[in-house]
């Protein structure tokens, strides 16, 4: 049972690392495809959505589309429109809130209690870095839901969201889903893909890390 309970923990992070590869390698083509598909069109669950980065924890991922438990198996998951209050769930940078779940394992969330206020974290899309700074972190049960809206701090602009939050949620505390713990991020910076990447996460770029291996 104890072997059984390490591999639960740790043995699936191998799994993890696998299946966030074969996303990141086809990352690109997938930004193509959705961008010829139009900025209407539904994204396909499971799909690629950005790649995040914590330089503080020194972790990334890529981030897909959809937060159902087949879903974030291997990932972060964002949100979509079905998702939150009113329908209406932010893509990277824009006004409102890109709300990302994932597992609280190692490989994906198992640390995030170790950011606090001031901390950054960047998502990467097709054109651009967004530069988020932590501004709370909270605990609270699973029905509160509000955290994913589009504006959790002021309801009232839930249907015309002023600032450009990003949220990130996973089980609290560790080995357990009695509650959620909630990360809110906002905007500080947008910086093209043309400049190169951002400064504090510029060690992070996959050719560095492929160089590492």
């Amino acid at each position: 049972m104890l072997f059984f309970a390490l591999y639960e923990v740790y043995g699936k992070q191998a799994e993890t690392n696998r299946e966030q590869t074969e996303l990141a390698q086809g990352l690109n083509d997938q930004w193509a495809e959705q961008e010829a598909k139009g900025p209407d069109s539904e994204p396909l669950p499971g799909t690629a959505n950005s790649r995040m980065y914590i330089p503080d924890l020194d972790l990334d991922w890529v981030v897909v589309n959809g937060v159902s438990q087949e879903d974030i198996k291997y990932s972060p998951g964002h949100y979509g429109d079905d998702d939150v209050s009113g329908g209406d769930a932010a893509e990277a940078g824009q006004p409102g809130n890109y709300a990302v779940a994932g597992h609280r394992s190692p490989g994906i969330f198992w640390d995030l209690d170790l950011l606090g206020k001031g901390d950054e974290i960047v998502l990467e899309d097709k054109d651009n870095f967004y530069t988020y700074e932590v501004v709370e972190e909270s605990t609270v049960t699973p029905d509160q839901v509000e955290v994913v809206d589009p504006d959790p701090f002021d309801p009232e602009n839930n249907d015309d969201p002023q600032r450009r939050l990003l949220t990130l949620t996973t089980c609290a505390p560790k080995l357990n889903n009695t509650h959620r713990l909630i990360i809110h991020a906002e905007l500080t910076d947008t910086r093209s893909k043309d400049d190169g990447m951002p400064e504090n996460i510029a060690d992070m770029a996959p050719e560095n890390q492929n160089e590492g291996e």
